[in-house]
């Protein structure tokens, strides 16, 4: 066993937890409360309520590069100077992507009240590397000068100007300076885009406005306000009311939020809730738990497509157990973390999206939620109970999706509890490419690019590209996630094939037929 000194995980833990003495300030992931109008309960900040909460995570550990999101793009039928003239526009149009946050603990130069992160736009402009063919905003290479592409006072990333390959993987693992410069880093090599976005400037449900307008070659205008979205497709989301501007996002109610919080005492935060992945119960202090939410390791990610024809028969199966195609999907995912760990009775956290009217993509990034949901199995049972049971959870959980995780951490963590078992992520969510119209012509391909960082042990994560066509990501931890990472992949693709047809069976069953081999760590 790695001794306390020597482990680079424990000396980090140990930092973040000194800088967090120091800030006196509530952990990362707790959101406090805002500033609010008595008779519209609307929130003040500059930020989103989301985006407060991801804010204060990136302030405790700056140097992180678990939320920078990277893209290569491969086009066809768009010339480089098309490419570059689309990102321009849209750094120009989006109020996300050509803003730094100001901070006012940290930076008072607008005089405004503590404690008001916010948005202000900043000026920047890229660079030709070689003209007509290779440009940079935000990252350098061979003639570049030092700031090219970034706001004044900031230097720009080096790259070593190589392949968009070898420039992705490196702005991949390149953290961002939220402070000093855009959330964006692109680079342009012929008729390939490579993007780096912090995650407080994107979510799955800005994607399309974003990627459709660099497309494009245009900014498309000022945008409507935006209809609630979707939860993660798991299930509608709460009610939410309107609000005018950016930024200015009515909160749930107190009501709401004690309802939420008794919700979460009842299944995952309840007292007994053990780790899936090695049956212990947490052994930190309550107070040490709370530093989970930045309790990043160095990982790895395999990809695995799933079967089209396994996709649509699984697709008419859900509504069976009382589910849309995406929340059996969610479900599908328990319960392989069920077959993969033999625990019958675990804590998923799933992402959601809780995006509000007012809060449209070119003015508020991110709106993620995280949804925590316990998953109870009895192995005698049918295959086909079992994932009743599970969207059942899921649905019940759903039900405060428009409650933000910071507001129920700070309720449990004020109460003297603990941080929940967050071991394992579930995620079903869109391509960023899906629902993007590219013009008459242009044919374009993408994959994303890990930043090496896992922020759970296990991420099972689906991503959809369109009707009957989806893959799977299994993004790991080292040291932790190694051992199940190639299974888990295995498993998923076999219980998605399965189930559909072996749903009678008992669980305990189809948990017996995954023994074969391959399954077996």
């Amino acid at each position: 066993m790695t001794s306390s000194v020597t482990d680079p995980r424990a000396a980090r833990r140990e930092l973040l937890r000194r800088r967090r003495q120091q800030a006196g300030s509530a952990p990362a992931a707790v959101e406090s409360p805002g500033k609010t109008h008595d008779s519209t309960n609307v929130v003040s900040a500059g930020l989103g309520v989301a985006e407060r909460r991801m804010w204060r995570i990136h302030r405790l550990d700056t140097a992180s590069v678990s939320h920078t999101i990277t893209l290569v793009l491969s086009c066809r039928g768009v010339t480089a100077e098309q490419l570059v003239e689309g990102v321009e526009a849209t750094v120009r149009g989006a109020e996300v992507l050509g803003s730094v946050i100001v901070d006012d603990d940290r930076n008072n130069d607008d005089n405004a009240a503590a404690g008001t992160p916010r948005r202000v736009p900043r000026e920047a402009s890229g660079q030709w590397i070689v003209p007509g063919t290779r440009w940079g905003l935000g990252v350098s290479g061979p003639g570049t000068v030092a700031g090219a592409g970034t706001v004044a006072g900031a230097s720009a990333t080096e790259s070593d100007g190589g392949t968009a390959a070898e420039v992705a993987a490196h702005l991949a693992r390149t953290p961002f300076d939220l402070t000093a410069e855009l959330p964006i880093r692109a680079w342009v090599d012929g008729s390939t885009l490579v993007l780096s976005v912090h995650h407080l400037a994107v979510d799955d449900t800005s994607w399309p406005l974003l990627l459709g307008a660099i497309l494009a070659g245009r900014w498309p205008g000022p945008q409507p306000d935006t209809p609630a979205g979707p939860a993660l497709a798991a299930g509608p989301s709460g009610a939410a009311d309107p609000a005018g501007a950016a930024g200015l996002v009515a909160e749930a109610s107190p009501e709401r939020v004690a309802r939420a919080v008794e919700h979460a005492r009842r299944t995952w935060a309840a007292e007994g809730v053990r780790y899936p992945l090695t049956g212990q119960l947490p052994d930190s202090t309550p107070e040490d738990s709370w530093l989970a939410p930045v309790d990043e390791a160095p990982g790895a990610q395999l990809r695995r497509d799933l079967d089209p024809t396994d996709l649509a028969a699984f697709a008419a199966f859900a509504p069976t157990v009382g589910g849309t195609p995406n929340a059996a999907l969610v479900a599908l995912c328990a319960v392989s973390t069920a077959v993969l760990t033999g625990a019958d009775d675990l804590v998923i956290v799933v992402p959601a999206d809780n995006r509000r009217p007012g809060q449209s993509p070119d003015r508020v990034g991110y709106c993620g939620n995280i949804i925590p949901i316990r998953f109870t199995f009895d192995p005698a049972g049918s295959t086909e109970q079992a994932m009743r049971d599970a969207v059942a959870a899921i649905y019940a959980a759903m039900e405060f999706t428009d409650v933000d995780f910071g507001p129920i951490l700070t309720a449990l963590r004020s109460s003297g509890g603990r941080f929940p078992v967050t071991e394992v992520m579930a995620s079903v969510r869109p391509s960023p490419m899906r629902h993007i119209e590219t013009p008459p012509g242009v044919d374009v391909n993408y994959r994303s690019v890990s930043s090496g960082i896992a922020p759970y042990p296990v991420t099972l994560a689906i991503e959809l590209a369109g009707p009957n066509r989806a893959h799977l990501e299994v993004d790991y931890q080292h040291g932790t996630g190694d051992a199940v990472a190639e299974r888990a992949a295995d498993v998923v693709s076999d219980l998605l094939h399965r189930i559909p047809t072996d749903g009678q069976q008992p669980l305990s069953s189809l948990i017996d037929a995954l023994t074969h081999p391959r399954f077996r760590q």
